[in-house]
């Protein structure tokens, strides 16, 4: 039986962990609840200041997009509701003292036809690419670590499909034109945000859009190196080798002539990384040249402003 504490406003993280699954355990309509995270990755990096990361499973999860029935669990100090890439309702509390907590909202009649169909790799072709996608997504997440702490047998059964070996959903020659140009078609918008003095834009699509394609082929090229690369930069430090860890690190802020530089070594990176991927992945590479020329001339001339 787990201690609960009596609810205050300066709570530590275990005994914020104990009062959601004694919460969770009075729920009819909460199937499960599991850990997921870097608290129960095995090696995961943990400190005072590491976050609570579950999934909540329930027959309505809409039901808990309103943030007022976290007032039972303890005091917040803030809740942020979000619609993840992933296609899932998250949401971020902050209670009282600091503790940060996502709670992934999950319906679970679909997590466990998910579960099902993640079981049984070698029907894979007869899915559709929305299970797919699903089965892919919840890899991510659950594969490195988790730990049911309600839903019992049944539901620690569906969660060990995630160790089964699954086929990774491979990068795809439209894949690969899709970070390229997406690349080079954002360069060219941060250029002139640059030229402009739109500073504050050209900073903010630097890292939402020109690192998000380039980390995209980089997470690629380590993968076809026999790295194992996870998605969305995620431990990006132990899959990038030496070079690439220093061709990452770019340093901008609000000063055309440091981010006319990083812009030049992005360009640097994806013309180098563009060739390896292609090369070592057999797709076709579409000739940027011209437009790698125009950006170059256009930036130089932003350095060379007194």
């Amino acid at each position: 039986m787990r201690r609960v504490s009596p609810i205050s406003d300066r709570m530590t993280a275990e005994e914020i962990e104990n009062r959601i699954v004694e919460w969770a355990r009075r729920r009819p309509d909460v199937s499960a609840l599991v850990q997921i995270g870097s608290r129960v990755q095995p090696g995961g990096q943990v400190d005072a200041w590491s976050d609570l990361d579950f999934q909540l499973f329930s027959t309505n999860p809409a039901r808990y997009r309103d943030a007022g029935w976290l007032a039972a669990i303890a005091p917040c100090w803030s809740t942020h509701l979000e619609r993840t890439e992933r296609g899932v309702d998250k949401l971020s509390v902050v209670f009282a003292g600091g503790c940060e907590v996502d709670l992934v909202l999950m319906p679970s009649r679909l997590m466990k036809l998910v579960y099902w169909a993640m079981a049984r790799p070698a029907w894979r072709g007869l899915y559709p690419a929305t299970l797919r996608r699903a089965i892919a997504n919840t890899r991510v997440v659950v594969r490195p670590g988790h730990r049911v702490m309600l839903g019992g047998a049944a539901w620690e059964k569906r969660l060990a499909a995630a160790a089964n070996p699954w086929p990774e959903e491979a990068f795809s020659a439209a894949d690969f034109e899709f970070h390229v140009r997406g690349f080079w078609r954002h360069s060219v918008w941060v250029q002139k945000k640059i030229a402009r003095g739109e500073l504050r834009a050209a900073a903010r699509w630097n890292h939402v859009e020109l690192m998000d394609h380039l980390l995209a082929l980089l997470a690629e090229e380590a993968r076809l190196a026999g790295r194992p690369a996870r998605p969305e930069a995620r431990k990006a430090e132990q899959w990038l080798d030496a070079r690439r860890l220093r061709q990452t690190d770019i340093a901008t802020c609000l000063d055309a002539k440091a981010l006319a530089r990083a812009l030049l070594a992005e360009i640097e990176l994806c013309e180098e990384v563009s060739c390896s991927v292609a090369q070592s992945g057999g797709f076709a590479q579409t000739d940027h040249s011209a437009v790698a020329a125009w950006l170059r001339a256009e930036l130089d001339k932003i350095l060379a402003r007194p």
